[in-house]
């Protein structure tokens, strides 16, 4: 997240007098406004606004910040409006790679915006779990999930993805429930086939790094089938936020281990190196980033990490 949006947030949060106004002027969740506001306290080192269960008030401060940091998105914004002008029109196909899951989830609707946007580009979507050759295939940009190996490829971090152990109240009833990873011994486990090692689940505690050697009756390569596979309660699994979220909440899933957790991971953009990128590339990957707190309540970090896979 820069300071300009930051500043943008400040600006439409004292004009609004609420962080639910700012937020619906800007098209994100109010969580987001009000990290940003605590990010540019921060960063200037004062409170901003003085906050109530039913009142958000100004400070002394914001006042003086306030015309200045509406200079700065005037001055901004006139900046990029220039830039745009003289830019050329995005068109031609744009092709793009998501992973199966995450892209059925969430891009759908970032698609829809982008072609309302720019109705001369045609997209040329590739769902896939496989961590395709972008250059073979003709792809300009994909997601992928997860630590990447090095390469030519150039990745743009949008957030991380959080992960639970779960299993549902009919697979636990009747079975030893496991208090440590080695527990995971005597149960069957719904394994993700493309995560390596397959058969080894790590976890964290307040002791430490915990490795649990695993096995079940389901390998699979889909987070969508692992989560059926779960709710059919053939077993453990660890799934990503997005397939364990409901189930968390209306009780179909219980966490397991809660006690331990599990790492997340990281969410990029990745494109071949190049010198010049093309504007209906360039165009998405930027709607990318802007909409990253979407779907991962987290913001994008850093440009031009050198990665791939």
């Amino acid at each position: 997240m820069d300071r300009i949006d930051c500043l943008r947030a400040f600006v439409r949060t004292l004009e609004g007098g609420s962080f639910s106004a700012a937020a619906k002027e800007l098209g994100i969740g109010q969580p987001a406004i009000s990290k940003r506001i605590a990010m540019l306290e921060s960063e200037f080192g004062t409170q901003l606004f003085l906050r109530t269960t039913r009142t958000l008030k100004p400070t002394a401060e914001a006042q003086r910040i306030y015309e200045l940091a509406r200079q700065i998105l005037g001055s901004f914004d006139m900046a990029r409006s220039s830039i745009e002008e003289a830019a050329p029109r995005p068109t031609g196909t744009l092709r793009i790679g998501v992973p199966s899951s995450f892209g059925r989830r969430y891009m759908m609707p970032i698609i829809a915006e982008y072609v309302r946007n720019y109705p001369e580009v045609r997209v040329d979507i590739r769902f896939s779990e496989r961590f395709v050759n972008l250059v073979e295939e003709g792809i300009e940009l994909a997601l992928r999930i997860g630590h990447l190996e090095a390469s030519t490829l150039v990745a743009r971090r949008l957030g991380t993805v959080q992960r639970h152990l779960v299993a549902t109240p009919t697979y636990l009833h009747g079975r030893p429930l496991p208090r440590t990873p080695d527990d995971l011994a005597s149960h069957q486990c719904i394994v993700y086939s493309r995560m390596s090692p397959a058969h080894q689940w790590a976890f964290e505690s307040e002791h430490g790094r915990h490795v649990a050697s695993i096995n079940g009756p389901i390998h699979v390569d889909d987070a969508d089938a692992m989560q059926e596979a779960t709710m059919h309660h053939l077993g453990i699994a660890i799934l990503p936020e997005w397939n364990a979220a409901d189930g968390l909440r209306s009780g179909e899933l219980e966490h397991v281990l809660a006690d331990y957790s599990i790492a997340a991971l990281p969410l990029h953009a990745v494109y071949p190196e190049t010198h010049w990128m093309s504007p209906r590339a360039r165009s998405f990957l930027n709607l990318l980033v802007e909409r990253a707190e979407c779907f991962t309540g987290a913001s994008s970090e850093g440009t031009g990490l050198r990665a791939g896979g």
